[in-house]
């Protein structure tokens, strides 16, 4: 678990550093298994195809604090 944490803490020199370490052991297949792959090729497709509705990052803050300011009173 800190392992985790401290990766998606760290600035992106830390993090190139320690795949630096370790980057060199693992295989593209080694992360996700094939039905994995699978399922993120094909919400990446309907993303790209507009099947899905999708957020930009300031969107989704957005939406958030105004769910909050709601939910406050």
């Amino acid at each position: 678990m800190k392992l985790h944490e401290f990766i998606e803490h760290a600035d992106h020199e830390k993090v190139m550093a320690l795949y630096t370490l370790i980057g060199s052991g693992l295989q593209d297949g080694d992360l996700y298994d094939a039905q994995t792959i699978a399922l993120l090729e094909s919400r990446r497709d309907d993303m790209i195809s507009g099947k899905v509705q999708t957020y930009t990052l300031e969107q989704t803050i957005a939406n958030l604090t105004k769910r909050r300011k709601r939910d406050e009173v």
